[in-house]
């Protein structure tokens, strides 16, 4: 390869790398604000709560649904269905997977229907925000 191709690519990289964070902080910053209003806890809605919330959400944000967006931006679609699917069915393990982390029963979580209200909500907030900054041709 050519240095000269190999200079391009990383010009288009250094451009998209700051719209992943920009995704990414938008939809923790949604999901973090979604599961205080969703528990009715309106006086958790503070400062402390809410960066809590966002950075237990941007754990499985990147390692689950990070990788998943970058695969499908090669072939960028905005608002597909489709990508919404796939981040759905990824994040329901990936939830589950978190709670195996942190709860002594995730069997008994995923029975709940905050389980699959809180793995609906997150692909659909990540694949909202994906949408907006980053279903764009770079390549």
């Amino acid at each position: 390869m050519e240095i000269w191709k190999i200079s391009q690519k990383v010009s288009v990289l250094s451009e998209i790398i700051p719209y992943y964070f920009i995704s990414l902080f938008f939809s923790c910053i949604t999901l973090s604000l979604f599961i205080i209003l969703y528990s009715g806890e309106l006086d958790w809605l503070r400062l402390l709560p809410f960066i809590i919330y966002s950075v237990f959400a941007a754990i499985p944000y990147v390692l689950f649904a990070m990788p998943l967006q970058i695969i499908l931006n090669k072939r960028p679609n905005k608002f597909s269905v489709l990508f919404l699917l796939f981040y759905i069915l990824l994040s329901f393990v990936g939830v589950y997977l978190f709670c195996m982390v942190f709860n002594t029963q995730p069997l008994e979580f995923v029975k709940t229907k905050y389980y699959y209200f809180l793995s609906i909500a997150a692909a659909v907030f990540f694949w909202f925000w994906d949408s907006v900054f980053l279903q764009k041709r770079f390549y």
